[in-house]
């Protein structure tokens, strides 16, 4: 039995023999797209979801973390000229750890350095607040001096793109997870500073869920792939990833959070349809010009071959005009030296110069 339970400017919820979906562009879904930005920060980012990042992050980073409370993810820049920036999900546990978490689906040249960046933020943002509480006068000490004893970090990155290695993937327990912190290059001594960089490569994981041997793999099998599935496996029942599934039912969420969700959707189709098309004009451009070096190249080649073609017939066409012109010459030539010959015998027998000159061809002058 189908039924519309409720609508929104942007769609409208069904309900399939009491199973709530979403409809979005005339297909129906139940869960929302992890691995999209913004339907990352929607389900992991919003309140009644700490439990679920909870386990999320003890699972994958092997913390131990009891309590979560979400933070504002908006961070203003380092500098006045610099631009703010906004955080997937930013927030802290009962020991003051913070950690920004992300859904990141394209590739940047310097995508590390980025990552450093965005825990300086996280730094600053810590400054702020204890220069916050030195305003207030609170009594705490840490209220009345910020000694730069700040509360250890995690940046922690989900990449859903391509061409993402981890230096030490063959090294590690998990080849998907990838951590770093400052050490001593030597003695790989840790800075203590706290700071740490994740780097989780959702993109490689391509294992089946049959193929999952451990709650690690389960956690991203679902963040990567519930988005296509109608119901929650049996594998993840009665586990704590099954809060995941719950928290991420599009039909469950408010009104607004739908219309932004849907946004999002479109906001990405736009952007993957205007990658593509100057994807598509630049490999035109590409063949066109190609094409036109490629005419100009077998142009001049064609050019280059013609002359020194021409310049070889030449040559040979010479050299043989050259070799009949010296043997006619050379003919002539000897048969003036047989007649002069013939002319001095016949002037010693007492012929006259007039008759040798008309048996001989010679000129009188010439004898």
């Amino acid at each position: 039995m189908i039924t519309d339970s409720e609508r929104t400017p942007k769609g409208r919820v069904v309900e399939i023999d009491g199973v709530q979906y979403q409809v979005i562009r005339s297909k129906l879904y139940r869960y929302a797209d992890l691995t999209m930005d913004k339907g990352f920060k929607i389900v992991l980012g919003r309140i009644g979801s700490e439990n679920v990042l909870m386990h999320l992050l003890n699972r994958l980073l092997g913390m131990r973390i009891r309590r979560l409370e979400y933070r504002n993810t908006e961070h203003p820049g380092l500098t006045e000229e610099e631009r703010s920036s906004r955080f997937d999900v930013y927030c802290e546990d009962e020991e003051g750890n913070c950690f920004q978490v992300e859904m990141q689906n394209w590739s940047q040249k310097f995508f590390n350095k980025r990552a450093v960046y965005y825990s300086s933020l996280v730094l600053h943002d810590q400054v702020a607040k204890a220069h916050r509480k030195l305003k207030r006068g609170e009594n705490s000490a840490a209220a009345k001096k910020w000694d730069y004893d700040f509360q250890p970090l995690y940046v922690v990155s989900f990449l859903n793109f391509k061409n993402w290695n981890s230096i030490n993937a063959k090294m590690q327990q998990n080849p998907y997870i990838s951590t770093y912190r400052y050490v001593n290059i030597e003695t790989k001594e840790e800075l203590g500073d706290g700071t740490n960089i994740v780097f989780i490569d959702l993109h490689s994981f391509t294992k089946e869920l049959e193929e999952c041997s451990s709650l690690e793999d389960i956690w991203m099998y679902s963040i990567k792939n519930m988005f296509s599935l109608e119901n929650c496996p049996d594998a993840v029942k009665g586990t704590e990833i099954e809060d995941l599934f719950i928290q991420s039912e599009l039909a469950k969420m408010t009104i607004e959070q739908r219309i932004k969700y849907e946004e999002g959707i479109m906001t990405e189709n736009d952007i993957l349809n205007i990658i593509d098309e100057h994807v598509e004009e630049g490999i035109a451009k590409g063949l066109a010009e190609r094409t036109a070096q490629i005419s100009a190249e077998m142009m001049e080649k064609g050019l280059r071959e013609g002359r020194a073609k021409g310049r070889a017939i030449g040559i040979a066409e010479g050299r043989a005009e050259g070799r009949a012109e010296g043997r006619a010459e050379g003919r002539a030539e000897g048969e003036r030296e047989m007649a002069r010959n013939i002319a001095s015998k016949l002037l010693a027998e007492g012929f006259s110069k007039e008759k040798v000159s008309e048996l001989t061809g010679l000129e009188i002058n010439a004898l």
